[in-house]
C-alpha cells in the first residue's frame, strides 16, 4: 500500500514537471502565434515585443529577487522546465552591469538562484545568455530584509481573477486570520473589479497589513499563474516570516479547540521535525453568488459567508501520504524548498509535513456550488463524504469577527 502512494506521489510531480516542459517546447519551437495569444490571453503588449524581439535569449519578466546573506532568490515568469540554464546579471544603481554574469538554472519552478556578489548590486535580471542589453523594465530591485525583524505568521493566496464580487470574501478572510494571528497578507492579482480593490487598497493605505503583487499575463492558464505566485511568495517569505499560510480567499483554516489560534497552536503544539503543518478540507455549500455592493450591517450579518452557510461534508480522510487531498499547508518557510498547490514539493533537509486530525483542524472551504458547474464535475467525490451536517464558525470569536468586518466597510465605503 505503501509502494503505491509512494508511486502515485512520483506520478504526480512527474505530469506537473512534463506540462511546464511541454510549454517550454511549444515556446521554443514558436507555435504560439503572438496576435492571437494577445488578443485571447491578455498577455502584455510589451513583453510581447521583447520576446518577438529577443527570439531565443529574450530576457523573461521578473516578479521579485530576494537576497540573504549569500544569495538572491528570483521569482521568474518563464515558460522554462527545471534545469534550464539561465544566466544572472547584476546592476548597480547607475543601471551598470557591474559584476560578471553568473550562470545558473530553474529550479525549483520559477525560481533561479544567483549568489550574492556585492552589495553594491541593486537590480538583477535573467537572461538565456551571458551578453547582450537588458532593457531597465526586465530587471527588478533586489529586496533586502531587516535581518532583526521577522514575522510570526502571514498569509498567501492564490491569484485571484474573474469578475465574480470578492470584496465580502477579502474582508472577511483578512480579518479571520487576523484574530488567529496574522500579520502580513499577500494578494497576487492577475484580474480585479475596482470596488473589489477598494477593500485591498485600504488594508494596504491605512494598516500597513497587505502587499499586492501584480501577475503578469503571460501564461493562459490559471495553474502556472498559481505556481507562480506559489514560488514567489514563498521566496518573500523566507527571510521575513517564521511561518506562512497558503490557501484561498473562500477558504477558513480553523482549530476545532475556539480557545487556540493557529499562531498559538505552531508555536505550542508543532515539534522541530515538521516542516509544515497540512489541513484537512471541509467543503461547505454556497448556493449564491456574494452581494456586489456593500449596503448595511444586517446585509453583512445575513451574507458573510461565515453565518450564513453551514452545510458541510466529511473532511477527507485519505491523506495519509499527504498527497492529493485538497488539503493546504501552512510552512515553516526555511524549512521548504518547494511549495506546491495542496503540499510540499521538497523540504530543506530531512523534515516532515504533520498531516493534522480533522477533530484538530480543518478548512471550512465556502465552495460555490454552481460557478463552473462544480457540484455536477464533483458529484462523485461529493457522495463519498457523506453525510452532510451543518457546523458552524468558531461561536467564540462570531461576533468579534462580525465587529472588525463592519469597522472595516464603513472606513472604506463611508457614507
Amino acid at each position: 500500500m505503501k509502494m503505491n502512494c509512494d508511486i502515485q506521489s512520483k506520478l504526480y510531480i512527474f505530469f506537473i514537471l512534463l506540462f511546464f516542459v511541454i510549454l517550454s517546447v511549444l515556446y521554443s519551437i514558436e507555435v504560439f502565434n503572438y496576435d492571437f495569444v494577445s488578443s485571447n490571453f491578455g498577455i502584455s503588449s510589451i513583453y510581447l515585443t521583447h520576446i518577438q524581439k529577443y527570439k531565443d535569449a529574450y530576457p523573461p519578466m521578473l516578479i521579485g529577487a530576494y537576497e540573504s546573506e549569500t544569495q538572491i532568490s528570483v521569482s521568474v515568469a518563464a515558460l522554462k522546465p527545471i534545469g534550464y540554464t539561465v544566466y544572472c546579471r547584476y546592476f548597480d544603481k547607475n543601471g551598470k552591469e557591474h559584476e560578471k554574469p553568473m550562470k545558473s538554472f530553474i529550479y525549483p519552478l520559477f525560481v533561479v538562484i544567483c549568489d550574492r556578489k556585492s552589495s553594491e548590486t541593486h537590480k538583477v535580471a535573467i537572461t538565456d545568455g551571458p551578453n547582450g542589453v537588458v532593457l531597465e523594465q526586465f530587471q527588478m530591485i533586489v529586496t533586502r530584509w531587516n535581518a532583526s525583524y521577522k514575522r510570526m505568521l502571514t498569509h498567501c493566496s492564490a491569484p485571484l481573477f474573474g469578475q465574480e464580487p470578492k470584496w465580502m470574501h477579502l474582508v472577511e478572510m483578512i480579518e479571520h486570520y487576523k484574530l488567529q494571528g496574522v500579520t502580513k497578507f499577500y494578494f497576487y492579482i492577475r484580474e480585479i473589479e475596482l470596488y473589489d480593490m477598494s477593500v485591498l487598497q485600504h488594508y494596504m493605505a491605512f494598516r500597513d497589513e497587505v502587499e499586492i503583487i501584480h501577475i503578469p499575463s503571460i501564461y493562459f492558464d490559471a495553474v502556472s499563474q498559481q505556481y507562480l505566485a506559489i514560488a514567489d511568495c514563498h521566496l518573500r517569505n523566507q527571510l521575513s516570516a517564521n511561518w506562512t499560510i497558503f490557501s484561498d480567499i473562500d477558504e477558513r483554516i480553523i482549530l476545532t479547540d475556539s480557545k487556540t489560534t493557529i499562531r498559538n497552536f505552531l508555536q505550542d503544539s508543532v515539534s522541530e521535525k515538521y516542516g509544515g503543518v497540512m489541513f484537512p478540507q471541509r467543503w461547505i455549500f454556497k448556493y449564491e453568488k456574494l452581494p456586489e455592493k456593500f449596503i448595511n450591517p444586517v446585509q453583512i450579518m445575513q451574507e458573510m459567508p461565515s453565518r450564513k452557510w453551514e452545510l458541510t461534508t466529511q473532511p477527507w480522510l485519505n491523506c495519509t501520504d499527504g498527497k492529493h487531498c485538497f488539503s493546504k499547508m501552512i510552512v515553516n518557510n526555511q524549512k521548504v524548498l518547494q511549495m506546491m498547490i495542496h503540499d510540499v514539493g521538497e523540504y530543506n533537509g530531512n523534515y516532515q509535513t504533520l498531516i493534522l486530525d480533522p477533530k484538530i483542524g480543518y478548512i471550512r472551504h465556502y465552495r460555490d456550488v454552481n460557478m463552473g458547474k462544480w457540484w455536477v464535475r464533483n458529484k462523485d467525490v461529493l457522495e463519498k463524504l457523506k453525510p452532510y451536517e451543518n457546523t458552524t464558525y468558531n461561536l467564540r470569536l462570531r461576533d468579534q469577527l462580525l465587529t472588525n468586518v463592519l469597522q472595516i466597510l464603513y472606513a472604506v465605503h463611508r457614507p
